[in-house]
């Protein structure tokens, strides 16, 4: 029987259009996949895939209706919960499944369960970049919304039964929901199950012990989940530098009865919610989820601010209704430069209520910013932005009195465009605090050198650095798991780039045409857009990951210095121009796995003198091994294939010399 990759691949397209990328995840009950789709118009699509392999010992079970009960019982367990969910609040949605019969000389000896849902990024990946989730705000949020999800699987008498960070997801909206219930119970007729099963750091003890439980179990795994966030990201008894037997020992402490030390976060209310949550005996626990969900709502709500009667009216701060106005019906409000003012003539004397992020520097604010600090509007400046929320949209666009730029860490968010073409600007530097960095945000600065942006940044859009010629090393935030369209498009300079150890994909045309000499990419990064590094003319070494399963359209085209490049073993196709106009490279070896060759892969590659072609390999197309015909004889280059195989076939009936191994 062929393996669960080469499987998914004969599958494809999955569900009428989707192709696989690559794994981004594993575990006991089944593996993720990246698909993708492009639509009509060219847009490019993604979804996570997951599957389900039953495939039964034949010692245990040798017929076909054995297999199919096995193969029943594990689609009920998860895809069946998860469509008795569907339109639940706070549950992941199922898109589409799909099952297929596994055969063996025509016997029935398993099935595939193939499971398409929204591609969204787990609790435990986000836990290990993310320091504002451990705000007992934030901790707060996720327990209600996740309450919310349980409340429906427990309406309905479903048990998840291993909540755990793995399985906890937040969308792009920021929503947190409850997915993967591969080993979901349905409770048919009885209030309480008694199967010990789920994730040992998180289960309930009456779980472990084989007693009878009912939904005061799950409340109990997201009271850990909820108490690892509080914990500062540790378990109960945990501390850094566990050995495992020590991680056991603590286990052992907490399934046996012993009382949970209190978290770390200095919240007493959430501390509370949390050890009602995590009690040893259910009936110490919340009732329900709606109880916790309740609980939780009342720690949520506001408390009541004191009235600073001793605080004289400020009328740059505050709205006015009284006075001379107020006595011919007016009110007058202040604008955000007015308020800016005030805080600049107070020295920072205001009062402490006032000393909040301000919200958004618009570009109305951000036109008297340097020259309300200097006063000569033709000096170039450094400025400083502080006390804001974020820089928005264009705020600074084609300025050419800034040489340089300071953020606080108040501020969380640089707006797309926002230092477009600011043609002085050199030097960037932000603090820890900023989250995400918009489309174009540093675009056509031709003058910009340095730019340091913090671990805390989670997204940068595309274009970020496009056309920033002087910029020649940038080292990418390691919150960040995408690096987005055309961000160092055209960065010349750009000699050095350091990516993040979390990195999963680099989008179309993101390094094209940079200076880059060498490139690194993590193991983690399973996925290169179109044209990602095209016309990088200095690159002469690249490393990619061994994950990854597709060479795009284009992607190293015109790289004239690169000389040898590893093909991953995992890889299963290299796309039309992949390799075009590589003058450096001297031979390519072609991993066993790969199907597709698409046209003009290695056109013009000059200097190519030997090409390595798999058995694997089952469809070639026009000009991709170079020019097809005589005029591949000139340039000496021989493809070595076995003889009799698909590549053997293609190079006779194209008169292109080729021997066997």
């Amino acid at each position: 029987m062929l393996g669960l990759e080469q499987r998914l691949h004969n599958y494809e397209p999955l569900f009428g259009s989707w192709h696989v990328c690559g794994e981004i995840g594993f575990g006991s009950f089944g593996r993720v996949y990246r698909i993708e789709t492009r639509d009509a118009f060219g847009t490019v699509h993604a979804a996570a895939l997951k599957i389900v392999e039953v495939l039964p010992d034949r010692t245990m079970a040798d017929t076909p209706e054995r297999v199919r009960a096995l193969a029943k019982k594990a689609y009920d367990s998860e895809i069946g919960a998860m469509y008795a969910l569907r339109g639940a609040e706070h549950v992941v949605p199922v898109e589409d499944h799909a099952v297929k019969e596994l055969r063996e000389d025509g016997v029935l000896v398993g099935y595939d369960l193939l499971l398409r849902m929204e591609l969204m990024e787990t609790l435990d990946t986000l836990l290990a970049k993310e320091r504002a989730l451990y705000t007992p705000a934030e901790i707060r949020r996720l327990g209600m919304e996740l309450s919310r999800g349980l409340i429906c699987c427990h309406g309905i008498s479903i048990l998840h039964r291993d909540i755990n960070p793995k399985n906890i997801f937040r969308n792009r909206f920021g929503r947190y929901l409850l997915g993967d219930f591969g080993i979901a119970k349905q409770l048919r007729g009885t209030a309480h199950a008694d199967t010990a099963i789920g994730t040992k750091a998180y289960t309930a003890p009456e779980v472990v012990a084989g007693e009878k439980y009912d939904a005061r179990a799950d409340i109990y795994s997201l009271g850990i989940v909820l108490y690892r966030m509080a914990n500062g990201g540790y378990l109960p008894f945990a501390h850094r530098g566990m050995s495992p037997q020590e991680m056991e020992a603590a286990d052992a402490r907490r399934l046996g009865g012993e009382e949970l030390p209190p978290p770390a976060l200095e919240d007493e209310g959430l501390r509370r919610v949390i050890a009602a949550m995590c009690a040893f005996h259910p009936s110490d626990r919340f009732a329900s989820a709606q109880e916790l969900y309740d609980a939780l709502d009342a720690l949520a709500q506001p408390q009541a601010a004191p009235q600073a009667h001793s605080l004289p009216p400020d009328i740059w701060q505050e709205p006015q209704e009284s006075g001379l106005l107020g006595a011919f019906g007016l009110a007058f409000t202040p604008s955000p430069e007015m308020r800016y003012m005030a805080r600049q003539l107070a020295g920072g004397s205001a009062a402490p209520h006032r000393q909040e992020p301000a919200g958004v520097l618009t570009p109305r604010l951000a036109a008297h910013l340097p020259a309300w600090r200097l006063r000569v509007p033709w000096v170039r400046s450094r400025l400083t932005v502080e006390g804001y929320s974020s820089i928005a949209d264009r705020a600074f666009r084609a300025r050419g009195d800034l040489s340089a730029l300071t953020c606080g860490g108040c501020v969380q968010r640089i707006g797309a465009e926002a230092f477009l073409r600011c043609a002085n600007l050199a030097e960037v530097t932000c603090a820890d605090g900023l989250l995400c960095v918009g489309d174009g945000a540093f675009e056509d600065c031709a003058h910009l050198t340095r730019c340091h942006l913090p671990d805390t940044v989670q997204q940068l859009g595309a274009r970020v650095f496009a056309g920033c010629t002087a910029l020649s090393s940038l080292r990418v935030p390691e919150g960040v798991q995408i690096v987005g369209e055309r961000m160092c498009d055209g960065c010349t300079g750009l000699h050095q780039v350091t990516l993040p150890s979390g990195l999963r994909s680099v989008e179309q045309a993101a390094f094209r045409g940079s200076g880059l000499r060498k490139l690194l990419l993590p193991d983690s990064c399973i996925r290169l857009g179109q044209s990602a590094f095209a016309g990088c003319r200095s690159l002469a070494s690249v490393q990619v990951s061994l994950r990854l399963a597709v060479i795009p359209e284009e992607c190293f085209a015109g790289c004239t210095a690169l000389r040898q490049f590893d093909l991953p073993f995992r890889l299963v196709e290299i796309r039309a121009r992949a390799f075009f106009g590589c003058t450096a490279l001297e031979q390519i070896v072609i991993p066993e796995g790969v199907r597709r060759i698409e046209r003009q892969a290695f056109a013009q590659c000059d200097r190519l003198m030997l090409i390595r072609v798999p058995d694997s390999v089952q469809y070639i197309g026009e000009e991709a091994l170079g020019a097809d015909g005589g005029r591949l004889r000139l340039t000496k280059r021989t493809i070595v294939a076995r003889k009799g195989s698909y590549a053997w076939q293609y190079c006779r009936q194209r008169s292109i010399r080729v021997r066997e191994p």
